[in-house]
């Protein structure tokens, strides 16, 4: 069962991840997007992280009930 939280939890941060990025790359164009190399390390670290936090999460709740 503690897998079933920490699938849901990964799941859920990725899409708060992309989510949060989509968001704060709103304002950028398609070609610049594309073109600058440092926003994949930047952002893309940012939605594993989230990804990782939200299976942390959902294990952490698993061990609460």
């Amino acid at each position: 069962m503690v897998y079933v939280f920490g699938i849901v939890g990964f799941l859920g941060g990725f899409a708060a991840g992309v989510f949060v990025i989509g968001q704060i790359l709103r304002g950028r164009s398609r070609t610049e997007l594309i073109q600058n190399k440092s926003l994949r390390w930047t952002y893309g670290l940012m939605v594993w992280v989230l990804a990782g936090l939200g299976a942390w999460a959902g294990v952490w709740l698993y061990a609460q009930t």
